[in-house]
């Protein structure tokens, strides 16, 4: 049976090989030798004849570089693994591989190397050099070995290449911006990506060009043109850059109109625009207008133009008429589906690792122009079943869970940007922190609104949440309600939200209970965290997060809260770490002293961890692309969560480990393997007993965790 299913999957792999035609040679390696200041793989972009392609692992610039876009350096590790067996051969044209080799040497120009040749090509066979096409004389044999019967002939290229040396920049000038402020002057300046001393390059030069101009509509030159003159001196190898700016006159918005919103509201999109008439005119605005109308919900595509205003005699008039383009959506829209869930859980109010997982089905009803005004109404209901333990064993025992939620969205509620939510949940099921079934019911009230082109997002919330246990048992939280306000500031200046390369990221989040309630406490919540991310060589990333949470309890409820939970707060608002996207060395919510009760201070199913008054985190990781697609990374996590009112920054819980990413168009599908580092991790003292180990095959296993879920750490 073995053999006979290996036979039927080289069958269909076979199926998928493609042949090279019999009359042509199949390009199997195309080799530039003598390259060695610039990229191959970037010359090869701008090539007309390709080599076949491969599965490549490629550390340094972007696996598929697009022709002319930098970069252009050699700074590239790449390991060829295996041929596409799908993918069909390329076949040499001489014709076309004749102007190849004049664009070897354009390129090189363009580069900025005006001196560089191609001095010699080679082919094998060398039959290739004289026809590209296989002649076979009657009676004879082809020129060449076949790759089988009825095919063509494999073909190798090299191409030896004499780069000379570059022409660099001597002097980049810009003038006419000088009746523009000195900020607006700066930026100018600043957008030329070319640099006295580095070589001259075509794409760079038209590329700084483009931004100068982007520049200029930012500080309201719509009119604004940059032209430019290069100067190169072959004999000294120098370049002499001069741009010349034309602002034109400062200009303001005009107009503002709508197009194709067919039964939409068209006030509704001027408003969320928040374009006026005689205001100054930015492009950064146009673009936060095209970003808020788009996030109505109800619009399948949204392009705002804006076009100056110009005289019978084409001059410009200062004023930019913006005209919103709009094409509506599905208003209704209904779904069902399965899926999984690992590792982390969403309430209302946060997001938080958890030991659970689940395998769901789900539900959704969706208006997206409820009773109007864009308004949106979604309802989802999602049975799932929760397995007991983190390594997703249903054999260890399970339990059968419902959440659904209601979501009322109403944007430009009061004034343009500011967004209101009412939302409701339930979820019954079990605690995804200690897996006793429980009912938590919440009620949510919020505003939120972003500022300086969605940089800054404050958000306020009134929240109630009502937790009834099911199971009776004096291990278990007793049930309680909280009311709460809670607030968070959300700073974003990352370059990617999803995959950051550079940037900073800070957000702080605060809750008060002021109500004093039956089965209730009064306390407040601190989160600040602080996120940084820098781009390294082989378009690796550095990034490293640090964050602290305190909770302060001021009452409780005495009389009708268990011990644990008159200590710690709410159980669903307690802090907690360890898990996916905290503290990688811990499965969800385990970071931290056992819990208090010895009966379930045991290792897998039964263990438990309390959560605590004070935490601390800190993590560092270093991701490595290694194709277009996918990525490794290396990372170490700090932290610690405890019971005390101080926060214990000698118990550091160190963990080092690696990870694997892929890319998706939500976010990187990802794997890590966290392992506790055993000398590292409480300075001066015993660590606690750790609840899981993962390898058991390795001396009945290592102190660690894994953690299978989708988007970054960090």
């Amino acid at each position: 049976m073995a053999r006979r299913r290996c036979i039927c999957l080289l069958l269909v792999l076979a199926s998928g090989c493609k042949t090279i035609p019999e009359d042509a040679y199949g390009i199997d390696r195309i080799r530039f030798n003598g390259m060695e200041e610039l990229d191959a793989q970037a010359l090869r972009a701008c090539l007309a004849s390709q080599e076949r392609d491969r599965v490549t692992f490629a550390f340094g610039t972007s696996a598929d570089p697009a022709c002319g876009v930098p970069p252009f350096d050699g700074n590239r590790v790449s390991f060829d693994l295996w041929k596409k067996l799908r993918k069909g051969w390329p076949t040499l044209d001489s014709a076309v591989f004749d102007r190849d080799v004049q664009r070897i040497e354009r390129w090189y120009q363009a580069r900025g190397y005006y001196d560089a040749a191609v001095v010699s090509t080679a082919f094998d066979p060398p039959s290739a050099a004289g026809d590209d096409r296989i002649v076979v004389p009657p009676g004879g044999q082809a020129p060449c070995e076949r790759e089988g019967a009825n095919e063509g002939c494999k073909l190798s290229i090299e191409i030896d290449i004499e780069e000379g040396e570059p022409v660099l920049v001597k002097s980049i000038e810009v003038s006419g911006h000088e009746s523009s402020g000195s900020e607006s002057q700066t930026n100018f300046e600043s957008a030329v990506e070319l640099e006295v001393g580095k070589p001259f390059d075509e794409s760079i030069y038209e590329r700084s060009k483009r931004a100068m101009r982007r520049q200029l509509r930012e500080a309201s030159y719509a009119c604004g043109t940059v032209s430019g003159r290069v100067d190169i001196d072959r004999e000294t190898r120098e370049a002499s850059v001069a741009l010349f700016v034309e602002t034109g006159p400062a200009c303001t918005f005009g107009d503002i109109t709508v197009t194709g919103n067919a039964t939409l509201p068209a006030d509704t999109i001027l408003d969320v625009a928040d374009l006026k008439t005689g205001d100054v005119f930015r492009l950064s605005e146009v673009a936060d207008a095209q970003r808020a109308v788009y996030a109505l919900g109800a619009l399948a595509s949204v392009d705002v133009s804006s076009t100056p205003r110009r005289d019978g005699e084409e001059q410009c008039t200062g004023v930019v008429d913006v005209n919103i383009a709009v094409e509506p959506g599905r208003s209704i829209r209904w779904g069902i589906g399965a899926g999984v869930q690992s590792g982390t859980i969403a309430t209302l109010t946060l997001e938080q690792d958890t030991r659970i997982s689940d395998v769901h089905l789900f539900g959704l009803f969706e208006h997206r122009n409820f009773i109007g005004g864009f308004r949106r109404l979604r309802i989802e209901d999602r049975p799932k079943i929760v397995a007991r333990d983190p390594f997703f064993r249903f054999g260890q025992g399970f339990i059968f869970g419902n959440e659904v939620r209601v979501e009322y969205r109403r944007p430009a509620f009061l004034e343009p940007r500011t967004t209101s939510r009412i939302q409701l949940r339930h979820d019954w099921g079990p605690d995804p922190y200690e897996l006793f079934r429980r009912h938590d019911f919440q009620v949510r009230g919020s505003l939120s609104r972003p500022f300086f082109d969605g940089r800054l997002l404050l958000v306020g919330a009134l929240n109630y949440d009502l937790y009834r246990v099911v199971d009776e048992d004096p291990r278990y939280p007793t049930s309680y309600q909280v009311v709460f306000f809670d607030q968070s500031l959300i700073v974003d200046l990352r370059d990617d939200s999803r995959s950051p390369r550079a940037g900073f990221f800070f957000q702080v989040g605060s809750q008060q209970s002021p109500a004093k309630l039956r089965r209730s406490w009064q306390y407040v919540r601190v989160t600040p965290e602080v996120r940084g991310f820098a781009p390294l060589p082989l378009s690796s990333t550095l990034a490293f997060r640090f964050g602290m949470g305190a909770m302060f309890i001021f009452s409780r409820d005495r009389n009708r809260l268990d011990l644990i939970g008159q200590q710690l707060g709410p159980q669903s608002y307690r802090l907690r770490s360890g898990g996916p996207t905290t503290h990688r060395g811990f499965f969800g919510g385990f970071l931290g002293d056992p819990g208090s009760i010895s009966s379930l201070n045991r290792e897998g199913v039964d263990a438990r961890n309390d959560g605590g008054l004070r935490r601390w985190e800190a993590g560092i990781e270093w991701r490595l692309p290694v194709t277009q697609s996918f990525a490794t990374a290396l990372f170490m996590d700090f932290g610690d969560v405890n019971r005390g009112e101080v926060w214990r920054f000698n118990y550091i819980r160190a963990a080092a480990g690696f990870g694997f990413r892929y890319q998706t168009p939500v976010g990187p599908i990802r794997l890590d393997f966290g392992f506790l580092i055993p000398k590292w991790q409480v300075v001066g003292g015993q660590p606690p007993p750790n609840a899981f180990n993962i390898f058991r095959f390795i001396r009945g296993g290592v102190p660690g965790a894994f953690h299978f879920t989708i988007g970054e750490a960090y």
